[in-house]
C-alpha cells in the first residue's frame, strides 16, 4: 500500500498532550501492539510493515511528542538531560496509550531507534502491563562506536526541493539505509524532518537506554540490521547486553539491512516480530 493508501484506512485518533495533542494511526485486530517511531520520524518509519502486522495485532502507531502530526511536548525536550527529558515524553505516551485501550489494558510494544529509547522508559513505568518490549536498532548504549563513514549534510533556508532532496537522500545512505536510497523514501524522510520539532539525535552518544534498560520487567527482545552503523562494532555486545536484562531475551539480527531494518527487510522484519511475540509472551 502507498502512504496515501494506508493513511485513507488508518483510524486517527487524538489522545490529550498537555494543552494539545497526539495522533494515533490505528489498524487491524488481536492483541495491543504499539509501535515507537525513530527520531525525526512520524507513524510513516513503520510504512512497510503495516499491513502485514495489522493481520495480526491491532496496531497503535504513534506520531511521538515533537514529531509528525502530534503537537509539541508540554515541556520543552531538553537535550542537556536526555534521561529526564525521554522520560517526560514517555509518560505522555503511555498516557495516550491509556486513553485508547484503558488504563491497565495489556499490550505489546516495539520501538525503532529513539522509539526503542522511549520504549524503555514507558515500559518500566508500565511494569507488567507491557507483555513484550522488542528493541529495534537502539543506540544510548554508552558505548564507544565506530562513527560514521562520511559527513552528515544539514539543510539550509536557501536550498529548493531538489537540493533538499539530495541532502536527505546522502543521510540516509549514511545513516539508516544499507542498500540504495531511491526518491520516494528521500522525499517520506524528508517530510518527517520537515516537521520535526524535537532534536534528538544526540541522545545515540549518550547512556540514556541503560539507565532504564534494567527496570523494565517485560520479556525484552531485540531485532537489529547486520548493517546498521549505530551497532558497529557492538552488534555482539548488545545481545549480551539483552540477555543480562533477561535471560530469555530473543536477539536478532538480519542480513542485507542497516539501522532502518523494518524498512528495508519488511518481511525478515514482520516475521521475526511476530514470532518474538508468540514465544515470549507470558502465559
Amino acid at each position: 500500500m502507498t502512504t496515501e493508501d494506508l493513511q485513507r484506512s488508518a483510524e486517527v485518533v487524538t489522545t490529550a498532550n498537555g494543552d494539545g495533542r497526539m495522533v494515533w494511526h490505528l489498524w487491524g485486530a488481536g492483541p495491543p501492539l504499539v509501535l515507537l517511531h525513530g527520531g525525526s520520524g512520524s507513524w510513516t518509519h513503520w510504512i512497510r510493515n503495516i499491513e502485514g502486522l495489522s493481520r495480526h495485532f491491532r496496531l497503535l502507531v504513534a506520531d511521538m511528542p515533537g514529531l509528525g502530526e502530534s503537537d509539541d511536548p508540554p515541556e520543552p525536550f531538553n537535550t542537556r538531560d536526555f534521561p529526564a527529558s525521554v522520560d517526560r515524553l514517555a509518560s505522555g505516551i503511555l498516557s495516550g496509550i491509556d486513553e485508547i485501550l484503558g488504563v491497565g489494558t495489556a499490550f505489546h510494544l516495539a520501538g525503532f531507534s529513539f522509539g526503542s529509547i522511549n520504549g524503555a522508559y514507558l515500559a518500566a513505568s508500565a511494569g507488567a502491563r507491557v507483555r513484550t518490549f522488542t528493541l529495534v536498532g537502539s543506540a544510548a548504549f554508552g558505548w564507544p562506536w565506530d562513527g560514521l563513514s562520511g559527513t552528515f549534510k544539514s539543510m539550509t533556508d536557501d536550498m529548493d526541493d531538489a537540493q533538499c532532496l539530495d541532502v536527505q537522500r546522502h543521510n540516509l545512505s549514511l545513516t539508516m539505509l544499507a542498500g540504495p536510497v531511491d526518491d520516494a523514501v528521500s522525499r517520506l524522510q524528508l517530510e518527517n524532518v520537515r516537521r520535526a520539532r524535537v532534536r534528538s539525535h544526540g541522545v545515540a552518544a549518550t547512556d540514556t537506554l541503560v539507565r532504564a534498560l534494567p527496570r523494565v520487567v517485560a520479556p525484552i527482545n531485540g531485532i537489529w540490521g547486520r548493517a546498521d552503523v549505530f551497532a558497529q562494532p557492538n552488534l555482539d555486545r548488545i545481545g549480551d547486553l539483552l540477555r543480562d536484562c533477561d535471560p530469555d531475551a530473543i536477539y536478532e539480527i538480519i542480513d542485507h539491512a542497516g539501522h532502518w531494518v523494518m524498512y528495508e527487510q519488511p518481511d525478515t522484519f514482520n516475521a521475526c516480530l511476530i514470532h518474538i511475540i508468540e514465544q515470549r509472551s507470558p502465559k
